[in-house]
């Protein structure tokens, strides 16, 4: 059992969340992370899926090496949509943590970063909240998407998509792997200024599996739709093929 934000109501200081945070990593224990959230405003249905990608979202594999304070992104696109709701977030971001892990096969450093936000001076991270817009075609399934290789930090990534009937398009620097839910994905490049980059982009249609009563996806398994190198400067696209 756990209460979500008990944790977080004593993280007074930035430095107790910091390191509350990361012992939530070092020792992968979801009640621990699950505590930092802020969800006031949330639906069950939200505590249930944020019960479900939370351990996902902020687990890395490999060493973990650094967890820091960072700004928040200049790309950030804080409302989504998938399977027929709006989802924003609890509160406004105040920045986002980064969390650096080195991974034991190949030694590539990954970084993932969450947001966090400052509420009645406490500490808490930020989840979303959501909003039926009303879909009723067929369910958003989930693509994986990943870029990498040496030099994955610094290339562009541009897509465009197609999440419950709504067409969406951003992008975004060098996240090395993300996850998107949508319908299809119409188009997706890979640009790089670096001579020195040497990365393999790949979209994968993610299939859902059930355990324990709930739904989940897997990012390593499915139909790859898209692989392909980028070695030096240059851009690589996918576009979709339309079925005739």
């Amino acid at each position: 059992m756990f209460l979500l934000g008990s944790i977080a109501s004593k993280a007074d200081t930035p430095e107790e969340f910091l390191a509350t945070y990361r012992t939530a990593l070092e020792q992968k224990d979801t009640n621990k992370l699950l505590s930092l959230y802020y969800t006031n405003g949330c639906s069950e249905a939200d505590i249930t899926t944020l019960k479900q990608i939370a351990p996902m979202s902020n687990f890395g594999r490999g060493k973990l090496t650094n967890v820091s304070f960072e700004p928040v992104p200049k790309d950030l696109n804080t409302i989504q949509i998938a399977d027929g709701k709006k989802y924003e977030p609890t509160c406004p971001a105040e920045g986002s943590i980064k969390s650096t892990y080195v991974t034991s096969k190949n030694g590539i450093t990954v970084g993932i970063e969450v947001l966090y936000a400052v509420q009645n001076g406490k500490h808490y991270l930020v989840t979303s909240k959501s909003t039926d817009i009303g879909w009723k075609g067929p369910k958003d399934q989930p693509f994986a998407v990943s870029v990498i290789g040496p030099g994955q930090q610094d290339v562009e990534i541009k897509y465009a998509w197609n999440v419950s009937g709504i067409d969406q398009k951003t992008t975004v620097i060098g996240p090395g792997g993300f996850t998107l839910m949508g319908q299809h994905i119409d188009s997706l490049s890979v640009t790089s200024n670096n001579d020195d980059t040497d990365v393999i982009c790949t979209i994968r249609e993610c299939p859902f599996f059930k355990k324990g009563g709930q739904e989940f996806y897997d990012t390593s398994a499915g139909k790859v739709i898209y692989s392909k190198p980028l070695k030096g400067k240059g851009t690589i696209e996918y576009k979709r093929q339309l079925q005739k």
